[in-house]
């Protein structure tokens, strides 16, 4: 790890003489030999805490300006030396607020020294409660201590000052348009504006509906795709409250379907964890329930993710890996959670009538799907050339506009 931290050194000091390359390239690396989600770098000025450089997470907080009591940041300043947050929501050293509002939920505070006075922190975040051990305080602390003359070197070189006002008018506007986002997506929370459209899943032999799809669909005058709103929501962190109301909406439907067929409700990792999807699917036919795991940020730990589903499984729901196909995320879900059905990427069906190599990754897929005694589904079939080719391939299941449009919004 010394030498990897080393080698970040000399790429810090390789960034050149305009200041804020330098930060940003402390932050970034930061927040990789950290394998963070976010890494900032602020600067102490006066009573505040101000954020002049950030990257993954926290990007869009460039020029956030916060109290220097009340923040881990400023205890660190006080006490120089390297802090660790478990859990923002019940350490009382934090400010939960801006916390939530970056999206974090654990975080190491490095102190920044220069000419023996702390100047300001380093800070590297995680969306996820427990992301970090002694290992990783020891790796920030070394990294702090080394890049702290690099970076002032910059700042004398290059008048941050004035770069610096550019950048706060420009972080100004982020934080503005990141509240404009929150409170519509509050908004459509609290008046419960979120629809469901349900698209039938078929069985291919015989085209009979063995289940439903829910899909979310959000007000059209904002004029936005149901992809943007799951974006903007994990920008927020709102991830879980959308989710979990897309996925209420989607099982006040339950009863309406046929009672041969089942309900596949689409959840984040975070989600699929939480406490209250419990409580939200309590009182329902756990047996015909299906919860299909996407990945929109990565899994940081598969053992906790793993304990969860099997409880949900072992009370009948089954786990369904969605995109399959689609990258390498998607068939580590496939090894890793040992789902009840995986789901065909719409990109390989796409031109499975046209290129036997698609045929053949679509075979291998199925075969490795019965060896797990998994079902297949097939996404976005949308022509009778594809429908005839999947079945003889021999994938039982399938959906798309071809076997059946969403209906119900």
């Amino acid at each position: 790890m010394l030498r990897r931290i080393v080698a970040a050194q000399g790429e810090i000091a390789a960034a050149g003489p305009d200041p804020q390359d330098v930060v940003d390239a402390i932050t970034s690396r930061a927040q990789a030999l950290t394998r963070s989600a976010g890494a900032v770098l602020e600067i102490r000025d006066g009573d505040l805490m101000r954020y002049w450089s950030a990257s993954g997470i926290a990007q869009g907080q460039v020029g956030l300006a916060l109290p220097i009591e009340g923040s881990l940041s400023g205890r660190c300043i006080r006490e120089a030396r390297v802090l660790r947050c478990d859990d923002s929501e019940d350490d009382p050293r934090v400010n939960r607020e801006a916390c939530r509002t970056v999206g974090l939920r654990s975080m190491l505070v490095a102190p920044l020294r220069f000419r023996d006075q702390v100047v300001g922190v380093l800070k590297v975040l995680s969306a996820s409660p427990g992301a970090y051990d002694d290992s990783d305080c020891s790796t920030l602390e070394q990294l702090s201590t080394l890049v702290a003359a690099s970076m002032y070197m910059a700042i004398e070189h290059a008048q941050m000052r004035a770069t610096l006002q550019a950048r706060m008018g420009q972080g100004e506007r982020e934080r503005r348009d990141l509240r404009d986002v929150r409170e519509r997506l509050l908004q459509v929370l609290e008046h419960g504006r979120i629809a469901i459209a349900l698209q039938p899943i078929v069985r291919l032999a015989d085209g009979v509906v063995v289940g439903h799809e829910a899909l979310a669909r959000f007000p059209l005058e904002y004029d936005l795709s149901t992809g943007r709103w799951f974006e903007d929501a994990a920008r927020t962190g709102l991830s879980v409250e959308l989710e979990l109301a897309a996925a209420a909406a989607a099982l006040a439907r339950f009863a309406s379907l046929p009672p041969e067929t089942f309900l596949s409700v689409n959840v984040s990792p975070e989600t699929a964890c939480s406490d209250r999807l419990r409580q939200l699917i309590a009182g329902h036919d756990l047996r015909r329930l299906v919860l299909e795991v996407t990945e929109h940020t990565p899994v940081d730990d598969y053992g906790r993710l793993n304990q969860r589903l099997s409880a949900l499984q072992e009370e009948g729901v089954r786990i369904a890996v969605d995109d399959t196909g689609a990258g390498f995320a998607s068939l580590r879900h496939v090894l890793r959670l040992a789902p009840d059905i995986i789901k065909l990427d719409i990109t390989l069906v796409r031109e499975v009538d046209q290129r036997p190599r698609m045929q053949t990754l679509i075979a291998a897929l199925l075969t490795f799907a019965q060896g797990t005694g998994a079902d297949l589904i097939a996404e976005g079939v949308e022509s009778a050339r594809q429908l005839e080719t999947l079945k003889q391939l021999g994938v039982p299941l399938g959906q798309g506009f071809h076997l059946g449009h969403p209906q119900g919004t």
